[in-house]
């Protein structure tokens, strides 16, 4: 139990930080990556001027090609919020968050 565990955790944690798929599945891994080929080269993103809303879109239709359940898909876009790269995004935000209002 505390295996299957274990590796779930690793799994979890160890996710591109740009559309947020576990880097086990990565078709070029190397170590230390914290993003996947399909997002980054090694030197730039592959979809530099990709917005927080696009990336959740475009990881939402390829969930649901794959049939995946709708809390799944719900997570996900929720996820994707948290990572790295989309830490600083306006939607990642919540509203008034980081706004300071001049004294009067």
């Amino acid at each position: 139990m505390f295996r299957g565990l274990n590796t779930a955790y690793r799994n979890e944690r160890n996710r591109c930080q740009s559309c947020g798929m576990p880097l086990v599945y990565d078709r070029h891994p190397r170590a230390g990556q914290i993003y996947c080929s399909y997002c980054h080269d090694g030197a730039s993103f592959l979809n530099e001027g990709a917005t927080l809303r696009a990336m959740q879109d475009r990881v939402d239709a390829l969930l649901l090609a794959r049939r995946a359940p709708s809390l799944l898909r719900l997570y996900m876009r929720l996820r994707l919020m948290t990572l790295k790269r989309w830490r600083g995004s306006a939607l990642s935000r919540p509203k008034g968050a980081g706004v300071v209002k001049a004294r009067e």
